[in-house]
């Protein structure tokens, strides 16, 4: 009798540039930003480093496109997150879409709050949050003038305990969320009163 033909060795996807990305954000996910190299990644993709150069242009480009594709997507979740609120709700409200993310892709969150390897891709995809940061710090009464430097202040406030919370460094800390509370009450706090006083004197 004669015998079976063999069953055919399955196919590898074709590689095209998204294919590479998700990648190489799915590598970053695992096993954190500094661990992606193009030896990594290729070995992911079951093909030859030389094949990704035919979709990224080097080690940077790659590490510059992870920076900006993430926070292209935090704008969309804080977008999504705020809309229909403002003032100091919209602020808590914006807050909270922030640490969703953080905690969702941490290490894309770290990969996301370096220096940017493309600063003008990059803040160009950031404009869409800025802006809704800006909607919410305006929407307190704050004069125009004060706008940018209270959203890097309150940014600056939550970043600091999201960073640390994703790191790892609070370990089994209770109430994490009553501090997160705590954190984001003082920086709205502080932009509202900042909306009703004068500012200070310079000497």
């Amino acid at each position: 009798m004669a015998s079976s033909p063999a069953s055919p060795r399955g196919r590898r996807p074709r590689l095209d540039h998204e294919t590479v990305l998700r990648a190489a954000e799915a590598l970053v996910d695992r096993d954190g930003y500094d661990a992606l190299t193009m030896t990594l990644l290729a070995g992911e993709l079951e093909t030859r480093v030389s094949s990704l150069y035919n979709h990224v242009a080097n080690l940077e480009d790659l590490r510059a496109t992870i920076q900006v594709r993430a926070m292209q997507l935090l704008g969309t979740q804080v977008r999504s997150a705020a809309m229909g609120h403002a003032g100091a709700d919209g602020l808590r409200v914006l807050s909270g879409a922030l640490r969703d993310f953080a905690r969702a892709y941490p290490h894309r969150y770290a990969a996301m709050t370096r220096a940017p390897l493309d600063r003008e891709a990059f803040f160009g995809a950031a404009a869409g949050t800025i802006e809704a940061l800006s909607v919410m710090v305006r929407s307190t009464g704050l004069p125009e003038e004060r706008i940018l430097q209270t959203g890097m202040a309150i940014f600056s406030a939550l970043h600091g305990f999201v960073s640390l919370e994703v790191s790892g460094y609070f370990g089994g800390v209770d109430e994490l969320d009553t501090v997160f509370a705590q954190v984001i009450r003082g920086a709205v706090t502080a932009a509202v009163l900042e909306a009703t006083q004068p500012v200070a004197a310079t000497a």
